[in-house]
This record gives structure tokens, C-alpha cells and sequence, in this order.
């Protein structure tokens, strides 16, 4: 599959509601107390254009050779100052990334995650972060495929 990758400005945000709608409704039917669903398009797209438009951030779009949308990632670049036990620190964090679920098992989360890297690596990052859900199994799988093993595990309950 021919596949190229791009960056999204802040005006273009509308184009990844798509796809970000599928991952909130993949979230929220399985954390339901968590992910809201009861958004509106414009509300979204208000959120998503002044997120896009915040320093250090990055949307990436999957797009194939008829200029479809086929996958899309977010990632942040982490300021960390030094803390009494702590180190200072640059990451990368990997906020989101949805593949359409017409498309999934064909490589592009790994596509787009690959470009990440690079991406962090040209800005002379040398590490990434994500967060996943324990029950998405297939981010797990993807990001570990990309070199991401667990280092900081939360765990949750109810009071």
C-alpha cells in the first residue's frame, strides 16, 4: 500500500474528527465513566484547532495515494525541569494515534509511530512515551512492536 505521510496545521484540524471519533468511541464503550461521547463536531473542532496550535505539538496523518485518511497521530514535546529526585528532561509523548477500522493490521500505526521517532529524533529527542488502556490490546501490541515496553505502571480502583 502506497502511503504518505503528512503534518496537519491547526486550520486543518476538522480533517482528523474522522478518525479521532473513532477512537473516543472505541474508548468509551469500554470506559464509559471515563470518555465522553457528547461532543458536537464544531466543539471538537474548536478543541482540536487550539490544541494543534499549542507549542510542541504535532498531528501526522496516514494518507494514501488517492489522498484518503487512513491513520493519525498527535504528539506532544514534554518539558520536564529537574525535580529534588529527578532529572531534567525532553520526550516525546504520543498523545493519540487512530488507525481507521477498515485498515487495521496493515502497518500504518507502525508507519506513523516510526515517523514520530524520527520526527523527535531530528529535534534531538531520544525518547518517547505513551499511554495506553489496558484493554487496548492492539496499541499495546503496535507500541511494543515500535520498541515501547512498559516503565511506569498505574494502576486504578473504586473508592
Amino acid at each position: 500500500m502506497t502511503l504518505t505521510i503528512r503534518q496537519v496545521p491547526a486550520e486543518e484540524a476538522a480533517s482528523l474528527l474522522p478518525l479521532l471519533r473513532q477512537g473516543q468511541d472505541f474508548h468509551a464503550a469500554r470506559q464509559p465513566r471515563v470518555f465522553r461521547t457528547d461532543h458536537d463536531d464544531a466543539s471538537y473542532t474548536v478543541f482540536l484547532e487550539e490544541w494543534l496550535a499549542g507549542e510542541g505539538v504535532v498531528a501526522l496523518a496516514a494518507m494514501s495515494a488517492t489522498g484518503e485518511m487512513l491513520g493519525c497521530a498527535v504528539f506532544e514535546i514534554e518539558e520536564i525541569p529537574a525535580k529534588p529526585l529527578l532529572k531534567p528532561r525532553r520526550n516525546g509523548l504520543l498523545k493519540h494515534i487512530v488507525v481507521d477500522e477498515n485498515c487495521r493490521g496493515a502497518g500504518i500505526g507502525s508507519r506513523l509511530v516510526a515517523e514520530v521517532k524520527a520526527r523527535l529524533r531530528d529535534a534531538g529527542i531520544d525518547r518517547l512515551r505513551a499511554h495506553h488502556y489496558a484493554f487496548n490490546e492492539a496499541s499495546a501490541a503496535m507500541l511494543r512492536k515500535a520498541g515501547l515496553v512498559p516503565h511506569l505502571v498505574t494502576v486504578e480502583g473504586d473508592t
